[in-house]
């Protein structure tokens, strides 16, 4: 197993991380479509002040931020154990991996990559009005898009190429 730091496999791994903890946060939406849907209809400043009306209870609203939260860790940490599998089979240092870790938290922590600028060029929600179906595609797209980054041959062949430039 190499030490060396591989700038190009953190790029890549990172750009998957993104994709990924997008489509997890995606998936975690789906839990709380009623409550998205009562929120679009009579505002939220309404639906918190009179949450018994709708059927919605305190708990609920609290947690509808805490799962999409959540669910991006779960992501950061999904993407940095597939990155420490891949390094692992393919002979790379796992000193990337962890390098990869620490910054997708950072930059999660600090909504450094925020999913407000990004959804407009990665959703599918202008074409389709129903929210389940919006977070299922776009959790799908996404999911599908990083792990295509993880295991694609090209980027793993880039990725052994820098390495091979190293020795």
């Amino acid at each position: 197993m190499r030490q060396k730091i591989n700038y190009i496999q953190i790029i890549f791994h990172l750009i998957a991380t993104y994709f990924l903890v997008f489509s997890f946060q995606s998936f975690a939406w789906i839990h709380d479509v009623k409550l998205i849907n009562l929120t679009e209809t009579y505002g939220a400043e309404n639906i918190v002040t009179n949450h018994e009306k709708y059927g919605i209870g305190l708990e609920e609203i609290a947690l509808f931020t805490f799962w999409p939260r959540l669910a991006c860790l779960i992501g950061i940490l999904f993407a940095f154990l597939l990155s420490i599998a891949i390094s692992k089979m393919k002979k790379w240092s796992i000193l990337n991996s962890f390098v990869i870790l620490l910054i997708s938290y950072f930059l999660y922590r600090f909504d450094i990559l925020s999913w407000k600028y990004s959804k407009s060029f990665l959703s599918v929600n202008r074409f389709i009005d129903d929210y389940q179906t919006i977070f299922i595609l776009n959790g799908s797209c996404l999911l599908i898009i990083g792990l295509v980054i993880f295991f694609s041959k090209w980027t793993n062949r880039l990725i052994q190429n820098q390495y091979q430039e190293i020795i």
